[in-house]
C-alpha cells in the first residue's frame, strides 16, 4: 500500500448532532482532500421478550420523510459508555428495562464518508418500567417474533442498515438458544 501523510483538516460545519471536516493527505505527490461527518458512537438494541419476541419500533425519520421499523438505537453522549447508552436508549425508545444486555457486535455504517460506529447489543430479562422518548421522536413500540420481523425488513422498500444487521446477526449466532413459544 502506498503511504499516506495527513496534512491537516478544516471544519466547515459543527453542529448539535453532527461535523462536518474537510480532512487533507497526501498520498504519494498527489494531495487528496475527504468530507468527513463526525458523529461518533451509536448503539443499537435488540431486545428479546421471554416468550422469544422481538420489539422493534416504527419511527418517522424526517431526513427520509417516512416511518421505518428499527430496532431502537441512540447517539452515545459525551462522557457516557456504550453499554450505559444502550441500557438508556432502551428504556426510552421501548420502556423496558433490560436485565441482561450483552455487546453482538460494532459496526462501521458510513466509513467512506462517516466516523459513526455502532454498537449493537442483545437485551434480555426485559422488565416494562415505561417508556421516555425524547421530545422530537414519533415512535410507536412493536412486538413481534423473529420470522415476521424479518420478513418486514425484507419487505421493506428502505431497509434500515442497523435493523436488518441486527436481526441477521442474531438470527445465525443466538436464535437457537431462545425460548420459541
Amino acid at each position: 500500500m502506498d503511504p499516506l501523510e495527513l496534512l491537516g483538516e478544516e471544519y466547515c460545519y459543527k453542529g448539535e448532532r453532527i461535523s462536518v471536516k474537510i480532512v487533507r493527505f497526501r498520498k504519494n505527490s498527489s494531495i487528496i482532500e475527504r468530507e468527513v461527518v463526525e458523529f461518533g458512537e451509536a448503539v443499537a438494541i435488540l431486545p428479546i421478550l421471554e416468550d422469544g419476541r422481538i420489539v422493534l419500533i416504527k419511527q418517522y425519520r424526517p431526513a427520509l420523510n417516512k416511518w421505518i421499523l428499527e430496532v431502537p438505537a441512540g447517539r452515545v453522549e459525551p462522557g457516557e459508555k456504550p453499554f450505559d447508552a444502550a441500557l438508556r436508549e432502551l428504556v426510552e425508545e421501548t420502556g423496558y428495562r433490560a436485565g441482561e444486555i450483552e455487546r453482538i457486535a460494532s459496526v462501521c455504517p458510513a466509513p467512506g464518508y462517516s466516523d459513526e460506529i455502532i454498537h449493537i447489543y442483545v437485551a434480555r430479562k426485559l422488565k416494562y418500567v415505561g417508556s421516555k422518548p425524547e421530545e422530537y421522536e414519533a415512535i410507536e413500540r412493536i412486538e413481534m417474533d423473529l420470522d415476521s420481523a424479518m420478513g418486514e425488513v425484507e419487505r421493506s422498500d428502505l431497509i434500515d442498515a442497523k435493523t436488518f444487521i441486527s436481526l441477521a446477526i442474531f438470527k445465525s449466532k443466538y436464535y437457537k438458544s431462545c425460548s420459541r413459544n
